[in-house]
């Protein structure tokens, strides 16, 4: 009777091994919950990093735009007298451009101010970019300034 308990033994500890080796429902769940939890993270990381891709691209497409219309006004024959809002159409997109002109420090100096926004369905957005540059007429002395005096003063005339 004894090697029948033993085979019994075998036997039911052979089921017992057999069933421990799959998973329950119930552990399969949790692991599918897991990895839904990790997908929905992976989904959302890459959804940011591809909207900070396109607002780069736009900053630097925008810039573009504002050297480029800086340089435009640099090699005009006009003095720019008054500030000016125009629509430019570069790199593929609709762009609204802003020149806002400020004197500087001598009549023949003028810095302007360059701001770019992008243009979506027909409406300016907000700028991205601001840039300024000091434009020269070449009609008028520049002048020189006293630098030497200015530093002696301690920077007053």
């Amino acid at each position: 009777m004894s090697q029948h308990t033993n085979a019994y033994d075998k036997a039911a500890s052979s089921h017992l091994e057999h069933s421990q080796r799959g998973f329950t429902l119930i552990e399969v769940m949790v692991a599918l919950a897991i990895l839904a939890v990790v997908a929905v993270a992976a989904s959302r990381a890459s959804s940011a990093y591809l909207s900070s891709v396109d607002i780069l691209r736009t900053r630097t497409l925008a810039h573009f735009v504002a050297q480029n219309a800086a340089a435009d006004l640099r090699i005009q024959e006009t003095w720019l007298t008054a500030n000016r809002t125009q629509t430019i159409n570069a790199q593929g997109r609709d762009w609204q451009v802003v020149m806002t002109v400020n004197e500087a420090i001598t009549p023949a100096l003028k810095e302007v101010n360059i701001s770019v926004a992008p243009i979506v369905d027909g409406q300016a957005r907000t700028a991205v970019t601001d840039i300024s540059v000091m434009l020269s007429n070449s009609e008028q002395d520049i002048g020189s300034l006293d630098l030497a005096g200015l530093a002696a003063s301690g920077g007053a005339p």
